[in-house]
C-alpha cells in the first residue's frame, strides 16, 4: 500500500506527526495523525515483564536504554514492533525479542486492524517484509481509527461488513490510506456513508498520476469535497525535486492539501540522515517550510519564490481546511 513507508511526514504545523509521522506496531502499522496516539516507543507492565513497542528504526537506540532500564528494575524485558522486526539484533542483549503482543491499544485505544499484510510489495515499505501477504481478520474490535494496510484490496464482503460496522462511529479515519489503483465507484460511494471528516490518499511516485486523478473524481463525485481529501506524498525517495513539486502542483489545483512524507531507509539509526540521490539538504528544507504548510495560498507566493522570512500579511491569514463541508 501506497502510505506505508518508514517517513517522517511533515503536518501543517511543519511538526512530524505524532509519532513522527508513521508508527509500526508490534506486527502493524498505522500513519497517525490524531492526538490521542502516544509518541515515539512505548512501554508497559504486566506482572512482572515490561514490554517495548519500537515504531521506528531510530527509535531503537532510545528503546535500548529503556531496556535496559526496565531490567534493572528487575523486570523480564519483552521487545517488539516492526523496527525490532527490521532489526531484531539491536535489542536482543537487552530484551527477549518478538512474539504475538497486542501493543495497538497502548499506542491508540482508538485504533484497530480488520486486515494485516498487503498485496503491494512497494520497496519503500516494511509491510512486505514484517506482515507479508493480505489477510482479513474474522473477529476485530469495532474503532474508529482503522490501520489497515490496505483496505481497499479486502474483498467486497470485508470491505462492506467494515463500512457497516463502522457506520455508527463518528470520526472515522481510514489512517493508512486507501489505494487509489483499486478505489473504485463502489467504494466511494460506500465511504461517503460514514462520519469521515479526513479520506487519506497517496500519491508516491509520477506514474500513478491517472489512477489518483480518477481516485479523487470518484471521491468528489460520491460526494465527498475535495477539502476532506489529504494526499501523502513520498519525497526523496527515487524521485526528483521537480518531479515532486508537479505532484505538489497538480494536487493543490485539484484542492487536495498534502502532507509530505520524507524518505527514511529500513535500517537507518537516525532520521532525516538520508538525502535522495537527486535531492540536496536545502531543496528537502525548503519543501519542508513551504509545503508544510498547506494553507499558504499561490496568490500570495509561489513555492520559487518562498523563503523562511515570508509571513502573510494580516488580510491573508487563512484557517486550515477542516470539518465535513
Amino acid at each position: 500500500m501506497a502510505t506505508s513507508p518508514q517517513v517522517d511526514m511533515l503536518e501543517p504545523s511543519q511538526e512530524p506527526a505524532s509519532p513522527a509521522g508513521c508508527l509500526r506496531l508490534w506486527g502493524g502499522n498505522a500513519i497517525v495523525t490524531d492526538s490521542t496516539w502516544k509518541n515515539g516507543v512505548v512501554d508497559w507492565t504486566e506482572d512482572e515483564t515490561a514490554f517495548v513497542s519500537v515504531p521506528f528504526t531510530w527509535e531503537l537506540p532510545k528503546a535500548y536504554q529503556r531496556c535496559i532500564m526496565l531490567a534493572a528494575e528487575g523486570y523480564h524485558v519483552r521487545a517488539g514492533g516492526p523496527a525490532v522486526s527490521l532489526m531484531p539484533d539491536y535489542l536482543a542483549d537487552v530484551a527477549e525479542i518478538g512474539g504475538e503482543v497486542d501493543a495497538l491499544p497502548h499506542h491508540n485505544p482508538n485504533a484497530t486492524f480488520t486486515s494485516r499484510g498487503c498485496i503491494r510489495k512497494c520497496q519503500f515499505c516494511a509491510v512486505p517484509r514484517i506482515e507479508g501477504k493480505l489477510r482479513e481478520l474474522d473477529d476485530w474490535a469495532v474503532r474508529p481509527i482503522v490501520c489497515d494496510n490496505n483496505i481497499i484490496a479486502c474483498s467486497r464482503a470485508h470491505f462492506d461488513d467494515v463500512i457497516d460496522k463502522l457506520k455508527p462511529l463518528r470520526n472515522v479515519d481510514f489512517n493508512q490510506g486507501l489505494d487509489t489503483r483499486l478505489l473504485t465507484e463502489y467504494h466511494a460511494e460506500r465511504l461517503a456513508e460514514l462520519h469521515l471528516p479526513i479520506v487519506r490518499i497517496a500519491w508516491d511516485t509520477i506514474s500513478y498520476e491517472r489512477f489518483v486523478m480518477r481516485a479523487i473524481d470518484r471521491l468528489t463525485n460520491a460526494g465527498i469535497s475535495p477539502r476532506r481529501v489529504r494526499a501523502y506524498v513520498l519525497i526523496a525517495c527515487e524521485d526528483t525535486p521537480e518531479d515532486a513539486l508537479y505532484r505538489l502542483e497538480t494536487l493543490r489545483q485539484r484542492g487536495i492539501n498534502s502532507f509530505l512524507m520524507r524518505y527514511q531507509p529500513l535500517d537507518t539509526l537516525k532520521r532525516d540522515a538520508y538525502i535522495g540521490p537527486h535531492w540536496d539538504a536545502t531543496t528537502l528544507i525548503s519543501f519542508k517550510r513551504y509545503w508544510g504548510r498547506p494553507h499558504i495560498s499561490p496568490k500570495w507566493i509561489h513555492f520559487n519564490d518562498f523563503d523562511e522570512n515570508w509571513k502573510p500579511k494580516g488580510n491573508e491569514a487563512q484557517p486550515a481546511l477542516t470539518g465535513m463541508g
